[in-house]
């Protein structure tokens, strides 16, 4: 079903490609700051210090991100999606500028989370917009290259955070950077994109439609997030896991989990759920949703991965680590370059899944089998298998759910959708870090006894602590090779997802999209 624009567009030529490439800037810097962390962080270390809070550096954007993610959804159903996104960069750019301004940790770590909760709001945004703006047949074409866009960025984050955090400018200008890039394609968007009114907006006043937004599920569901990041981001790291704080956490995240559930389900002091409930008694809609959070997860945990496997293993630096993922990120926006125009001329889309989930588990399959002695030309071999697998298919539950959705609720699924994909993000992120942290820590630890927890976990996480230029020659390889292995470890979830995918694509309709 047409949920956008009809058969024709109005924009063409110049002003049109000066519209993408406007509105997919502020997402390819929202992606740039999911990573740019990873060669920041030592340095905002030594500006600041205090050691004790590297954990909320970490986690404070993808609370920010996954938490208001539902909030814009539904933001999103009821006002202008131009004016809601131009609001979401104003967001993160307050982020981005409290972040290069901060004098103190924690003013890092409050602008981490704003710029969080904005970046959420853009990419939500630039979905609707490229909904809104294209016609049917050409819109998985253009959705990819959202993909593109968001890839390039999470690729780039390091390269870029490196390189202010070494250069004279420092690493304030790694945030700062943010508001340069919005400056440009802020007016572009304004002046281009054109504005298109929502569901009863002309006969409800903005208030009406306030009121009707479910706050409470929008606080329970971001207790929720908070409360599951910081289980992932502290346990076995600021807290035993099974010592009175994280026992408090547990009970907590249940409860809060349970309180959402019930309070969505019944309508509680609601008339319109922060969460687009009904969309999950659509079976095919809920594997879309398995879908969406899969496919970004396996490009997450291989971006967040390969790059710490080849500085501990091989001594990269962090730009040479960045240039061997390039294959990967190569691989993904040309095979999604690809594949748009492809999926418009064959759109049976159960195909496309089922065979990007077999590429997937094989290349995941072969990543999980890399060790202290794997060439770097084998693994970015892999690499590109993979990302072959998931390039394709990376947005292309957008483009199926919305297609067979009915116009009223297109914004729905698109929020139904992006939440999946901000969850898997955030949690393939939080899961394959503790699982490495707490796995490399106790491997550490027991090569060398002498080294307290703290300070192994806090080399692990980027900070300069010269650890491992102290070690003899005989302990620094056994450290390398308990690292390699411990790395390789977040690859089997991507095995279970992909694993996961292959059993839900069986289940799909054969059926052709009417594009």
């Amino acid at each position: 079903m047409d949920n956008g624009v009809g058969s024709h567009r109005e924009l063409k030529g110049l002003r049109w490609t000066l519209v993408i490439v406007a509105v997919l800037s502020p997402t390819f810097l929202y992606a740039l700051d999911n990573t740019v962390m990873a060669n920041v962080r030592p340095s905002i270390i030594d500006t600041f210090g205090q050691l004790d809070m590297i954990t909320w550096l970490s986690v404070a954007y993808p609370m920010g991100e996954l938490g208001a993610n539902p909030l814009w959804g539904k933001l999103n159903h009821y006002f202008d999606s131009k004016l809601l996104y131009l609001f979401a960069v104003f967001v993160f750019e307050v982020g981005s500028a409290v972040n290069g301004s901060a004098q103190s940790m924690e003013a890092v770590i409050v602008g981490r989370a704003i710029a969080g909760a904005g970046g959420s709001g853009v990419y939500v945004g630039t979905i609707n917009i490229i909904t809104a703006m294209t016609t049917p047949s050409e819109r998985a074409q253009y959705l990819n290259y959202v993909a593109m866009s968001w890839s390039l960025g999470t690729v780039l984050g390091p390269v870029v955070g490196g390189a202010f955090a070494d250069s004279p400018a420092s690493w304030r200008w790694a945030f700062y950077l943010n508001i340069c890039v919005a400056a440009v394609s802020v007016p572009i968007c304004l002046w281009l994109v054109p504005t298109k009114d929502k569901k009863d907006s002309t006969s409800t006043s903005i208030l009406s439609r306030l009121k009707k937004i479910d706050y409470l599920g929008a606080f329970l569901f971001l207790g929720g997030v908070v409360s599951i990041i910081i289980i992932l981001g502290s346990g076995g790291a600021d807290y035993d896991w099974n010592s009175g704080e994280m026992i408090a956490l547990y009970v907590v995240t249940c409860v809060l989990w349970i309180a959402f559930s019930l309070q969505q389900g019944f309508n509680v002091l609601t008339v319109d759920r922060i969460f687009p409930v009904q969309l999950a008694a659509d079976w095919e809609m809920v594997i879309l949703f398995c879908w969406t959070a899969l496919a970004i997860a396996n490009v997450v945990v291989t971006i967040y991965s390969l790059p710490l496997f080849f500085q501990f293993t091989f001594g990269d630096s962090s730009l040479m680590s960045a240039v061997y993922m390039l294959p990967f990120i190569m691989s993904i926006v040309v095979s999604a370059g690809i594949g748009g125009p492809l999926f418009s001329r064959y759109p049976i889309y159960m195909p496309w899944f089922t065979g990007a989930s077999i590429l997937m588990l094989v290349a995941n399959g072969l990543l999980s089998s890399i060790d202290f002695s794997t060439s770097r030309g084998k693994i970015c071999g892999y690499t590109v298998l993979q990302g072959f697998g998931v390039g394709p298919v990376a947005q292309l539950g957008y483009t199926v759910g919305q297609t067979k959705a009915s116009r009223a609720i297109t914004s729905q699924v698109t929020a139904f959708l992006t939440c999946a994909q901000m969850a898997g993000l955030a949690l393939s992120l939080g899961i394959t870090t503790c699982v490495f942290l707490n796995y490399a820590t106790d491997d550490i630890s027991a090569i060398i006894p002498d080294a307290g927890r703290d300070f192994i976990q806090a080399t692990i996480n980027g900070v300069r602590t010269g650890l491992l230029q102290s070690l003899s020659a005989t302990d620094r390889v056994l450290v390398q090779q308990a690292i390699a292995r411990d790395i390789v470890k977040g690859f089997y979830m991507n095995i279970a997802g992909a694993g996961l995918g292959l059993l839900t694509s069986l289940v799909m309709r054969r059926e052709r999209l009417l594009m």
